[in-house]
């Protein structure tokens, strides 16, 4: 019997350490705004109907914090008092609204966080508001991960990695092995990216899950003179150089690369697929749709800060396709790509 529990309990401790750690973490659920008449702390009847609308708790671990503010008209000390006047208004008609009072959590700051100036009315009116901000226990992933380079398999330090989603933005670094913990909302549906000097970057959507693999391994490939790599998720419009709306936030990526990485010259190659058909020309529509499609991935970064002396723009028509002979979408869509080259260092 003590062997079988010896077993269990070893059987049990490794399949926990197979899959992430799950936990609950407080996220800003709602949010809302009350605002007031230059010198009171009444609720009018505005007001009162958004803390008629704020939802109701839905467990014993939600929290409400309430922030009251006022305009500059009057002293410091009048507005600390009329600030804590307002708070307490309305948290006197949410605990009306099965709210305790330990769920009630309240900070003032008077006249010194506007959220607009003073001079006007239309502005004074904005700044004489108490915020109203409801947190909720939610499950939580803790997933560790790595930036490895592929070629080495050595961890990257300093990586920088971007998660972002709906509710979540936040951005850390990787330590000196490369290693990163991630914290995520279970069930939603986050982005992630990653940045590293000299290394093409990474990006993925991922839905967040507890069968998730025990460990987030991300390669980077190095970006060296002579290095290529695709531009994922770019998705053009038939026969344009217009990208579809899903893929406009691949663009920022590219900008940030060659933000990390602005010591390296690089080339936006644009390619198209045209199978089962000899070269074509550069007076061709086809090679003119390949430079087109480069200049556009060429033109965001030139239009949001990068120096024409590091990045430049070609097209190669259907000259370099991977499937010449392509018959499958994914094979054609791989002939179909637009390419970041490095060629070379910054003098």
């Amino acid at each position: 019997m003590k062997m079988f529990l010896f077993v269990g309990c070893f059987w049990a401790y490794a399949l926990a350490a197979q899959v992430p750690q799950r936990f609950n973490a407080l996220q800003l659920s709602y949010t809302d705004t009350l605002y007031f008449a230059s010198g009171s702390a009444v609720p009018d009847g505005a007001a009162l109907a958004v803390l008629a609308a704020f939802p109701a708790p839905a467990s014993a671990t939600d929290r409400v914090y309430l922030t009251a503010h006022t305009d500059a008209i009057g002293d410091l000390a009048y507005n600390e008092k009329l600030a804590q006047e307002r708070a307490r208004a309305a948290r006197e008609v949410l605990l009306q609204h099965f709210w305790r009072d330990t769920t009630l959590l309240v900070q003032t700051f008077g006249e010194r966080q506007p959220a607009a100036g003073n001079d006007r009315e239309q502005d004074r009116q904005r700044n004489r508001r108490v915020t109203l901000d409801l947190f909720r226990a939610v499950p939580h992933l803790r997933w560790p991960g790595q930036v490895t380079d592929p070629a080495t398999g050595e961890g990257i330090a300093n990586a920088t990695i971007r998660v972002h989603s709906r509710s979540l933005a936040d951005t850390l670094s990787t330590d000196r092995d490369g290693k990163f913990v991630l914290e995520l909302p279970l069930d939603s549906i986050v982005g992630i990216d990653v940045y590293a000097l000299d290394h093409f970057f990474y990006s993925e959507i991922i839905k967040v899950k507890p069968n998730l693999p025990a460990t987030l391994r991300i390669g980077l490939a190095k970006a060296a003179p002579g290095a290529v790599a695709d531009i994922g998720n770019l998705f053009f419009v038939g026969n344009q150089a217009v990208l579809l709306p899903k893929s406009q936030p691949e663009l920022p990526k590219v900008q940030r690369f060659l933000e990390v990485n602005a010591h390296l010259k690089v080339e936006i190659a644009g390619h198209v697929n045209y199978p089962n058909r000899p070269p074509v020309t550069e007076d061709s529509d086809e090679w003119d749709l390949s430079v087109r499609r480069a200049r556009m991935v060429y033109d965001y970064a030139i239009q949001h800060g990068i120096p024409p002396a590091q990045v430049s723009y070609q097209g190669y028509g259907n000259h370099e396709m991977r499937f010449p002979k392509a018959q499958s979408e994914a094979e054609q869509a791989q002939n179909r790509r637009v390419e970041i080259r490095v060629v070379g260092k910054m003098e």
